[in-house]
């Protein structure tokens, strides 16, 4: 018993787990604050750390042909789930994304975020390099969920889980003329989506990002945020003082717009500190990624890191006003069970490619 504790340990990245205590200590405390000290929040949220930490360990400890062996199996079982969602999902402020499982209301369109770049991954494995055929049948691989996403509706997650695929598929390789023929898809797509697929609101708030819009319709939200982050200065407020979160001026204060309250509260030591951390955690997990064994095992976790990556930027760039409002959460920092049990998840799976490869330090 004592010795399999021991390999636990060993198989654990201390770079990375450091880093997710420090995010996750730092979440707890400025959850604290935006709910205003509701110890039931917190509570909850704790809960969430140990299960996503629990799992991270066991996952941690995969073998190096578990995650190809069972790429199939894992995209399938996130397509039923979705489709459960869209049948009988729980509905909360008008979209229908959840599951209830009793200790959190499971969100399914967050694993899908890991199952596409690991079937896509596993696809190219199989299929290098890539053809024609190959990419409209990886296109549609990556179409299925995006639209099963979408239709909750969930525009924020489903553009990620779209895009999760698309860079797993260029970091695989795709040549000039796949490249070119991506362009010229995107190039089509852009008007009937606009007409036939983006809510009006959605609409708006892309009008409202292009146009500079300071109406307290269309631009209320942004403004807001703005303010807030505007309002801390070099040190902030300190915790607990953040008015413009305290008091309600800024909307979801604890999940999509938290970096709002981070500069308001903390100022720009605080964002520095938030951004140090992250690039630390994200330098850590490629450099692992980078000198993993095979082809597969570097595509997929190379994917998966540069994904957090991504939405991290895009939610600091919504919040701040240099993209428009999708409602995505800060990965780590937000309130929400299943975003932090996935995004935990996918440093146990860094950790377990890591460990396959022993001579990385």
């Amino acid at each position: 018993m004592i010795k399999k504790i021991k390999n636990i340990y060993k198989n654990i990245d201390i770079i990375i787990l450091l880093c997710i205590i420090i995010l996750s200590i730092y979440s707890t405390l400025l959850i604290y604050s935006a709910s205003q000290k509701n110890i039931y929040i917190i509570y909850k949220k704790i809960i969430h750390l140990f299960i996503s930490i629990f799992l991270m360990f066991l996952i941690s400890q995969s073998k190096k042909t578990f995650y190809i062996n069972n790429a199939n199996l894992f995209y399938i079982l996130c397509n039923i789930l979705l489709f459960l969602v869209y049948l009988k999902g729980h509905i909360s402020k008008g979209a229908q994304r959840w599951i209830n499982i009793g200790i959190i209301q499971f969100q399914p369109s967050e694993i899908t975020k890991i199952a596409i770049p690991l079937i896509i991954a596993k696809y190219i494995n199989n299929n290098y390099p890539i053809k024609i055929k190959n990419l409209f049948e990886v296109l549609i691989i990556i179409f299925i969920p995006s639209l099963l996403v979408y239709l909750q509706p969930d525009l924020g997650t489903s553009i990620l889980i779209f895009l999760s695929g698309i860079v797993t598929l260029y970091l695989g390789g795709i040549n000039k003329k796949n490249i070119l023929i991506l362009i010229t898809l995107s190039i089509i797509l852009i008007p009937i989506l606009w007409k036939f697929f983006l809510h009006n609101y959605q609409k708006e708030r892309i009008i409202t990002l292009l146009t500079n819009s300071k109406s307290l319709k269309n631009g209320y939200q942004i403004n807001q945020s703005k303010i807030s982050i505007g309002s801390g200065g070099k040190y902030g407020k300190g915790i607990f003082y953040g008015t413009q979160s305290r008091l309600g001026f800024v909307p979801e204060e604890k999940t999509d717009f938290i970096f709002s309250l981070i500069a308001e509260e903390h100022g720009f030591l605080g964002i520095c500190f938030l951004l140090i951390t992250y690039n630390l955690l994200i330098i850590r997990s490629l450099y692992i990624s980078i000198n993993s064994n095979t082809f597969f095992e570097k595509l997929f976790s190379t994917s998966l890191v540069l994904m957090f990556f991504i939405n991290t930027l895009i939610n600091i760039g919504m919040v701040s006003g240099i993209l428009p409002i999708v409602g995505i959460p800060l990965p780590l920092i937000s309130y929400g069970g299943s975003s932090l049990i996935t995004n935990i998840s996918i440093f146990g799976i860094i950790m377990s490619i890591k460990n396959n490869k022993k001579w990385i330090k």
